[in-house]
């Protein structure tokens, strides 16, 4: 029976030692830490139809918050009438256990998208999201967040990101005009010997 308070403190060392070595979680594996993840799930908790008219009056007012696991954002599709059905889904493009879970939140309207219409109709709305679920965080800090691409019609209507050190959300790339990301290096061209 060990009864040093230092050998006490060095055997739990070397456990702690033994422990982190052999396990691909590292430091995560010991109790009281984890490896904090991104949310696993999205859930549409609540969609209502604000207001409709000419699209380019309908998209002078915008907005959305996050916080509390939740997201809320009011915005404006374009359809072809007023009361148009409107569907609502997400689904979520990262694997289980991802630092950074990514999203898709597709919104689908009746229209044809025509922008030679002087007076396009569209519909505002207001939607909110629930994220859940994911590993909690542990005594030290560990990467996690998560991204979310927002489709409208099939196109690129935006993207929110909350991430944490050194996790990068690249949203710019989903942009209309985005530039593939390069790579450049140095390279030597060898003539054939004849």
């Amino acid at each position: 029976m060990v009864s040093d308070p230092k050998r006490v403190l060095l055997l739990v060392a070397i456990v702690g030692i033994v422990i982190v070595g052999g396990s691909p979680n590292g430091v995560n594996a010991l109790p009281l830490f984890s490896d904090h993840t991104g949310p696993t799930e999205m859930t549409v908790t609540e969609f209502e139809r604000l207001d409709s008219g000419c699209v380019d009056e309908m998209r002078k007012y915008a907005s959305s918050s996050t916080g509390g696991g939740k997201m809320s954002k009011t915005t404006t599709i374009r359809t072809n009438s007023a009361d148009a059905n409107i569907s609502i889904w997400t689904e979520r493009t990262s694997p289980p256990g991802a630092d950074m879970s990514t999203f898709r939140v597709h919104l689908d309207s009746e229209s044809d998208g025509s922008s030679d219409d002087a007076c396009q109709t569209a519909v505002r709305y207001r939607l909110t999201l629930e994220l859940s679920g994911g590993s909690p965080e542990g005594i030290l800090p560990d990467a996690h967040g998560y991204r979310v691409l927002w489709l409208e019609n099939g196109n690129y209507s935006g993207c929110s990101a909350s991430v944490t050190s050194p996790l990068r959300s690249e949203c710019d790339r989903f942009t209309p005009n985005a530039q593939p990301e390069r790579t450049w290096a140095n390279a030597t061209v060898s003539s054939p010997s004849t």
